[in-house]
């Protein structure tokens, strides 16, 4: 599976036209034309807070990536649409993602739009892990076999750890940037997460120094389920 990562910048004061437009103009007919918008979430705290979304759409493989691409360019409707969303719009970011090797697996099928509204909605962290030159294996090793368990604990559930296919941090032979999904049920239990991680030595040690002399950088975010996020 392949997946379009996408943060949408809005204007100053019109993220809620932005997102009115989009689900009422865009929403359905992007997913008509041959794929499935999975997650979809303002920015609650962090970077963009108040004026950005980030959404992940799923495709089966990147030529029906490409072939989405041509059916919306080819629907002389979605032109009108543009016009009305544009204008609520600074900038838009994509990247195409594979799930990393050791990933936690994301469903193939997913509900009805008009079924998303009853589920139950939590809070993300999402965290761009940018990874140093040359130590990818290195990362990815110690990340799934220390940090992730370390990290699996007080309420915390990975959804998906990502590599960067096409986007930033992109190679010709693989990805120094990850992208890394968690879900928690409110943002008390997120709380309850941090704090776990100051209060154990151990992980507090494996977090600020073994881990970080293979990044780079992170960039994090909480981000709030939009009201048809299928991933709640």
């Amino acid at each position: 599976m392949i997946y379009q990562h996408r943060c949408i910048i809005a204007r100053g004061g019109r993220l809620e036209r932005r997102n009115e437009v989009f689900q009422r103009e865009m929403l359905a007919a992007l997913d008509d034309h041959g794929s499935v918008l999975l997650g979809a979430w303002e920015v609650w705290v962090g970077p963009e807070a108040g004026t950005a979304v980030w959404q992940l759409r799923q495709f089966d493989s990147l030529s029906a990536w490409e072939t989405h691409q041509d059916r919306v360019r080819e629907d002389r409707a979605h032109s009108g649409r543009q016009r009305q969303l544009y204008p609520n719009l600074d900038a838009v970011d994509t990247a195409l993602l594979v799930p990393a090797d050791r990933s936690p697996s994301l469903p193939r099928e997913w509900p009805e739009l008009a079924r998303v509204p009853e589920m139950p909605r939590g809070v993300y962290e999402q965290r761009l892990i940018h990874i140093r030159p040359g130590a990818v294996a290195d990362h990815h090793d110690l990340y799934h076999d220390e940090v992730l368990p370390a990290l699996a604990r007080h309420g915390s559930r990975l959804v998906a750890w990502f590599d960067t296919l096409v986007g930033p941090g992109s190679l010709n032979a693989g990805s120094h940037r990850s992208v890394e999904l968690r879900r928690f049920d409110d943002l008390a239990a997120w709380q309850r997460w941090r704090q776990a991680q100051d209060d154990d030595p151990a992980v507090r040690t494996l977090l600020r120094t073994r881990w970080p002399a293979l990044v780079e950088r992170v960039d994090s975010v909480l981000l709030r389920p939009m009201s048809y996020s299928r991933l709640r």
